[in-house]
């Protein structure tokens, strides 16, 4: 005859979390809201300090609460972000899982998709929040080169939020960030200022599509941007792609 193996009680720390996460599902708690401080939950759940610092942690791992320190210390529910899905990514990356062949492997499904919707449905706001984004981004790339890289490349985030599909924002968000601020840390003496601005550029033409509202062409310009800027970092940062991956990538799109 089989035994039963013995059943052992769940961490007090999960029990508080999955209480709090009950409370914030159901809106109890909105987004924007202060929890009950630490004081206040040891009080409630008769548990340690320890305990409710544990299950906060976790929560704010899921992306469900910040934690603000200051003034206005506490914790607060988050807004809905994709923290959490970029964060699995940037896992597999540091594990060497994935690599930059497989994140534009997968923007390639995506975000030209997202730039011929965006051509359909754009409004005039839209277009002047995309002018302006590019007009910082080349200014700062006289002098600030990261930082004019990282706010170029958000670019794809700012045309998805124009299809009002959370579920394709917040993948573009995670795939187009998890590698953009390693990629661009490995290479920021490889590239020069021409060649932040021809990425810009080709944002620029990209928007051009959008504003004129021809969906076919924002389509194939952000394609083959995006295939450009593949060709740039497999140039200058070879051993960020996987071979087979790579070759799929070149046959695909004839490269």
């Amino acid at each position: 005859m089989g035994n039963f193996k013995s059943l052992k009680k769940p961490l007090l720390s999960q029990e508080v979390e999955l209480a709090i996460k009950k409370a914030i599902l159901e809106e109890t708690y909105k987004a924007g809201e202060k929890l009950p401080s630490e004081r206040e939950l040891v009080e409630q759940f008769q548990v340690s300090r320890v305990t409710v610092r544990e299950a906060f942690r976790n929560l704010q791992s899921s992306g469900l609460i910040t934690i603000k320190r200051g003034v206005n210390a506490g914790a607060y529910v988050a807004e809905p972000n994709s923290h959490p899905i970029t964060q699995s990514l940037q896992n597999l990356i540091h594990l060497g899982r994935i690599d930059y062949s497989h994140l534009i492997d997968a923007r390639l499904y995506i975000e030209p998709r997202a730039a011929e919707m965006a051509a359909k449905y754009r409004s005039a706001e839209d277009i002047q929040r995309l002018n302006s984004l590019l007009d910082m981004a080349e200014e700062m790339a006289a002098k600030y080169h990261k930082r004019a890289r990282l706010m170029n490349v958000s670019f794809h985030c700012e045309v998805a939020k124009i299809m009002r599909n959370p579920i394709i924002l917040f993948i573009t968000e995670s795939i187009t960030q998890s590698y953009s601020a390693l990629m661009i840390d490995r290479t920021q003496h490889r590239l020069d200022r021409q060649d932040i601005l021809k990425f810009i550029g080709e944002h620029r033409d990209i928007l051009a599509s959008i504003d004129k509202q021809n969906p076919e062409e924002a389509y194939e310009k952000t394609r083959r941007h995006l295939l450009e800027t593949y060709l740039t970092y497999s140039r200058v940062a070879p051993d960020e792609c996987t071979k087979d991956i790579d070759h799929r990538i070149r046959q695909d799109h004839n490269l």
